[in-house]
């Protein structure tokens, strides 16, 4: 598989999961999805705390402003003899700015790191939607594919009691054997002894359904829907479209980014800062008089590290070996990004070839089995040929819906792998 070598890819060349998976239910289970999962809230809730972040640090680029209001009242004895006393009220009113200017760009770093954050947090939650997402479909795969599959072992095993009849039937007449019937109690037992398994599957996938969804697992069937036909996908998109496109890869190169702010950020904490403040009062002994006592105070005040034991140093280390983990783990993550594709895109080609000699190997089953089976009517074939013919047909048949339930579930990883939509207006 090639991936594409320019970034000028067709915005209608886009895949979407709408268009391996029409099911119309499917797509409006999707959107309950995203209202209702608990996870996704979660999610949403780290984001809204990302968001009150950015908001702390942009503040702090702006001056901060404090009022206060006091009521001061005191009574003084000055007399002891004559009992002369003298009440005093006073009333304050007062407002403090304080004001740090960024000179060497700490606090813009600093915003700029929160506000790459935020976006992180943004580019995980809609990783985690598209988990979700991808589990929900493979869930409502699992669904069908058991259905699918129980409805043929209930069409099987219906088959192979005709057939024991028939041997029970040749038994009666003098013309069979004990053994032919033992053979298909056997098969039919087998067969049997296959459908609770998949019963228990079908329900435990739509347990999982429900949950997904906020609901209680109930194991209640999902909806009927036609089984998908796929179409080989042929476009893929350049390594930077598909850095793009998936949230994982978006959110470890904003991770970088927010680690190199903080590295400039730890670098400025290094070098002094310059605040100013500006303090202004006005009081009085009732709320007619207040001015006639007034302070207006300005100060400005340069704060420089001395002797710190290496703790901003150290910090500054810190922070770049941050970046370089952040930039480690970008590019790991793209290489492992590309791994998928490919893994997947081969493995759907795989998959197609054997459907297709899967469906032509059917074919010559179901032509041995009436063979053999009109031979062994008329007395020219044991029926041990006719079991065996039989049991091959069934057993591939059952292999079938396997390669069409791994055929679905593949595309679901290789559209998850190339960060695809649901659809093109989602």
């Amino acid at each position: 598989m090639q991936f594409s070598t320019t970034d000028a890819w067709p915005s209608q060349s886009h895949p979407t999961w709408e268009q391996s998976f029409p099911s119309k239910t499917l797509g409006a289970d999707i959107r309950t999805l995203m209202d209702e999962n608990f996870e996704l809230e979660a999610a949403r809730a780290r984001v809204e705390q990302a968001a009150a972040a950015f908001g702390i640090a942009k503040a702090t680029l702006y001056p901060s402003v404090k009022a206060t209001v006091s009521i001061d009242r005191s009574r003084i004895k000055e007399d002891e003899e004559d009992g002369l006393d003298e009440t005093r009220n006073t009333i304050a009113f007062g407002a403090a700015l304080n004001w740090e200017l960024d000179i060497w760009g700490r606090l813009k770093a600093r915003k700029k790191s929160t506000g790459l954050s935020l976006d992180e947090k943004r580019a995980l939650a809609d990783r985690t939607a598209l988990d979700l997402q991808t589990l929900l479909v493979e869930c409502w795969i699992a669904h069908h594919a058991a259905r699918k599959l129980e409805r043929v072992l209930r069409e099987q095993h219906k088959t192979n009691r005709q057939y024991l009849n028939l041997t029970g039937l040749r038994l009666a007449t003098g013309q069979g054997s004990s053994l032919d019937v033992l053979q298909q109690q056997e098969r039919l037992m087998t067969t049997e002894r296959t459908l609770p398994a998949i019963v228990s599957k079908r329900c435990r996938s739509a347990n999982a359904y429900a949950v997904l969804l906020g609901r209680f697992p109930d194991s209640s069937n999902l909806a009927r829907d036609a089984w998908p036909v796929l179409q080989r996908l042929s476009d893929y998109p350049s390594p930077r479209q598909l850095m793009v496109a998936r949230p994982d890869l978006r959110a470890a190169f904003l991770s970088l980014q927010a680690a190199d702010q903080e590295v400039a950020a730890a670098i400025a904490d290094r070098l002094p800062r310059l605040s100013i403040g500006l303090t202004a009062a006005a009081s009085g002994r009732s709320l007619s008089h207040i001015g006639d006592g007034s302070l207006l105070r300005v100060a400005g005040g340069l704060l420089a590290p001395v002797f710190d034991a290496g703790r901003r140093k150290a910090r500054v280390a810190e922070r770049k070996a941050q970046a370089r983990e952040a930039l480690v783990v970008l590019e790991q993550a793209m290489r492992v990004a590309v791994r998928e594709v490919e893994d997947a895109a081969i493995r759907e080609g795989a998959l197609f070839d054997e459907q297709r000699l899967l469906q032509e190997e059917i074919a010559i089953a179901m032509e041995t089995v009436g063979k053999a089976t009109l031979q062994y009517v008329n007395g020219q074939e044991s029926f041990l040929a006719v079991l065996a013919a039989l049991a091959k047909q069934q057993t591939l048949q059952q292999d079938e819906i396997t390669v069409q339930r791994e055929l679905l579930i593949n595309r679901c990883r290789l559209l998850k792998a190339l960060g695809a939509q649901w659809s093109r207006l989602s």
